[in-house]
Order: structure tokens, then sequence, then C-alpha cells
């Protein structure tokens, strides 16, 4: 599927709706141009708590922007009717979808990988992209700060413009949908990357597995240490120093500087990436990222109050 046939099909579903707002954005590469695509629901309003998704920002991991076509109505009305309001980034890497890249056309992937939104700054002074689980540091920083002159990919330095652009504050939850084609030997199964208490999504998990296998205490290294061929493809690698273990319900807990990394430490509360293995069919990794969605509404509906920490 080209990514122009995906924005006509998530345009056609929109022409049915009200309720949601569809925007453009260009994209100009080296090798050809595309345009970036931003949803949100109608009339966000100051006291309305909103959830982010995103999907696609490694374009081979297709999972999460079908899911969202599949499953655009379904997700809509159920949040919708929870009270709760959407933003969401369908095709984070839409030239590296057309084309199953991992990253853009032009092969660029900017200082850390095109999912690259944080800094840390540590004790003695150096920046880090990322810091595991149990780093100490002294302040961190947007990763597209222009004092810092980190080189980003185009789609991952205009998502950081529009981002800034959109209510923060109000964003209590952000899922960013992937799918891991990297780690060696790994069967059809799901994991996930997460911070904070973990048994708030103990009902999620319960619901997954009736599904899939979820890979609790598993050694994972899915993008670390990612090779590419000439092309621009993924090489099989063996596992490297920076893969980490899941625990029993296949959480990872990582301060890696990606995107959920950014808004945890914007205060969201409930910050997910959902992983599905390249093994996994792709109605079932669908599947899983449906039960994500809903899972983190329920969530977020229920929660009284959201924890809020503080721009720098």
């Amino acid at each position: 599927m080209t990514a122009e046939k995906y924005y006509q099909s998530l345009e056609a579903i929109l022409a049915n709706r009200s309720d949601f707002e569809i925007k453009f954005y260009k994209l100009a590469y080296r090798r050809g141009d595309y345009r970036f695509c931003r949803l949100a629901s109608k009339g966000i309003k100051k006291n309305d708590k909103v959830i982010l998704i995103r999907a696609g920002i490694h374009g081979d991991e297709i999972s999460g922007p079908l899911s969202l076509l599949k499953y655009f109505n379904e997700i809509a009305d159920y949040v919708h009717g929870l009270g709760l309001k959407l933003i969401i980034y369908p095709l984070g890497n839409p030239s590296g979808f057309e084309k199953g890249l991992r990253y853009n056309i032009d092969n660029d992937k900017g200082a850390a990988g095109n999912n690259d939104f944080l800094r840390y700054e540590l004790g003695d002074g150096t920046l880090a992209d990322d810091i595991k689980s149990g780093v100490k540091f002294k302040h961190w920083f947007w990763s597209s700060e222009q004092k810092l002159k980190i080189a980003l990919a185009k789609e991952t330095k205009l998502m950081h413009r529009l981002l800034r652009s959109d209510p923060l504050k109000q964003i209590v939850a952000c899922l960013d949908l992937h799918q891991d084609y990297i780690t060696p030997v790994a069967p059809a199964a799901c994991y996930h990357y997460a911070f904070g208490n973990l048994n708030c999504y103990r009902k999620i998990i319960s619901q997954l597995k009736k599904e899939i296998l979820v890979w609790g205490n598993q050694v994972i290294g899915a993008g670390y240490n990612v090779l590419l061929d000439k092309t621009g493809k993924v090489k099989s690698k063996k596992l490297s120093d920076d893969a980490m273990v899941s625990d029993a319900s296949g959480f990872i807990k990582r301060h890696d500087g990606t995107l959920p990394d950014l808004f945890w430490r914007l205060g969201a509360k409930y910050c997910v990436t959902s992983e599905t293995t390249g093994a996994t069919p792709m109605e079932i990794a669908m599947k899983v990222n449906l039960i994500w969605i809903k899972g983190l509404a329920e969530l977020v509906s229920v929660s009284s109050s959201s924890r809020r920490g503080s721009t720098p």
C-alpha cells in the first residue's frame, strides 16, 4: 500500500464522521515528497482528557497503521463514548511505510534513530538518549532544542513541531504502536515498554493472554544496535549488550528517549509502547493494538487525577 492509498482510505472513513479533523503537512525528502497526517477529535476543551496514539514511526512495522484503519470507527466511538478525546499520528514515517523501510526514503535516521524525542543531561554534563531504567540525571530536554544541535530525521523534526502545539497538559496517555522484526528467533508474542506502577495494566495483560503469548522473562533486543543494508532494509542481528529482560507480564522499563518516554517526563500517567513480534499473524497483531487502545481508554476514564510534572 502506498502512503497516499493509506491516506485515501483514512479520508474515506472520516468522510462519514463529523467528530474528527484531519490535517496534512509536507515532508520533502531528497528522493520525493510525502504527506504527514495528524488526526484529532474536534472541539478539544481545556478540561478534556486526551489519549495520543502514534503508529508507524518504523516504516516496516505496519500493524499499527493498519490497526487504525481497520478499527478506526470502533476506536473513535469507544473513546468518545467514554468522554475522552483523541490525537492520532497514524503514519509516523510515510515514506518508510510505502517502501518497507525502518527509516525514511533517504535512509536518514538522524542522530539516534527516528524515534528520537528526549535527551538526558547526566551528572558529568554529558547528554544521553538512553539511560535504561535506573541512571540518575540532572535535567531532560526535548531532543529538538536548538541549543543541543541534534540531527533529527525530517519526520521526527516535524512531529516535534506539531507536538509542541498539541494540548500537552491534557494528554494523560500516550500509546506508541510497534512491531518487532529484529529480536532473533522470536515466536508469535507480544511485549510492552511502560513506566510507573505497572499493576494498573493487569486487566489489559489478562485480555492479551487470551489472544497471544505474552513474552515474559525473555531477553529482548529490538531497536538496539540495528544494522541496515545499503537499501535501508534491516539485517538480521545477534542480541547485543543493549538487550533487556522483560518481566513476567512482558513489561520492560527503559528510558530510551522515545515518544512515550517524552510523555512520561511531561507527566502523562499512562505511557506505553505496544510490541508484537514479526512472527505474529497480522490479524492478531492488530487485535493486540486494539486491546491496548481500549484498555488505556478505560484506565483514563476511571482515573480521577493524572500524574503531572513540569516542563523544563
